[in-house]
């Protein structure tokens, strides 16, 4: 039997590689010649380029892209934005409930007071204000007198018992007078609790006051 040995020389490789390459490099191709001693690779313009000690090659420009990495550690903060405009109004929002009642405040323009405290001797009281003048009728008889000048209307007169005796006793105004000239005149009867009327001698403190006094 006889065997028949096939040779491929130099040439028919390199015209074969030939005919599978691009004859010229491009944006997407690189072509190279790799040395077929040493396996130095030069990159060519184009494959007819490359020597006989040579084989053309090629490559693509670009590789496939690779997975994604790990995700990389936060980033320190970034310094504060300057404020933003201001947005548009937003729709009222519903009525709370009602809040407690505040204290009383002080009488305000147009209200006169003038209080006092008068002895049981009918005397004004030494702490008392100026303003009014007491004296003693008789006995549990008292009358306020107010100078002109003190009212522009009718004051409401105000009585109430003071001193020892005080929770013993009623106070009572009989009788109240007011003239042209802005004076007045109270006449109090201080009378014992429970007796039916007997009068008595005690202290008491009163509050006059005209809501209509100008401001």
């Amino acid at each position: 039997m006889s065997h028949h040995a096939l040779r491929i020389t130099p040439a028919l490789v390199l015209t074969g590689l030939a005919l599978a390459l691009p004859g010229a490099a491009s944006a997407d191709v690189l072509i190279g010649c790799q040395n077929k001693t040493n396996g130095n690779v030069r990159v060519v313009a184009d494959a007819a380029l490359c020597r006989v000690s040579e084989i053309a090659i090629s490559w693509n420009a670009t590789g496939e892209q690779g997975p994604a990495g790990p995700a990389g550690p936060a980033g320190p903060a970034g310094p504060e934005g300057p404020a933003g405009p201001a947005g548009p109004e937003g729709p009222v929002g519903p009525a709370g409930p009602a809040g407690p009642a505040g204290p009383a405040g002080p009488a305000g323009a147009g209200v006169k007071t003038v209080a006092g405290i008068v002895n049981n001797t009918g005397t004004n009281n030494p702490v008392t204000p100026n303003g009014f003048i007491a004296q003693r009728l008789g006995t549990g008889v008292y009358q306020i007198n107010f100078p002109p000048g003190t009212w522009t209307s009718f004051p409401v007169m105000t009585v109430t018992p003071f001193g020892i005796n005080g929770a013993q006793g009623n106070a009572i105004v009989t009788a109240a007078s007011r003239f042209g000239d802005g004076s007045a005149q109270f006449v109090i009867n201080m009378t014992i609790s429970g007796s039916g009327g007997t009068l008595f001698d005690n202290a008491f403190m009163f509050t006059a006051v005209d809501s209509q006094a100008a401001p």
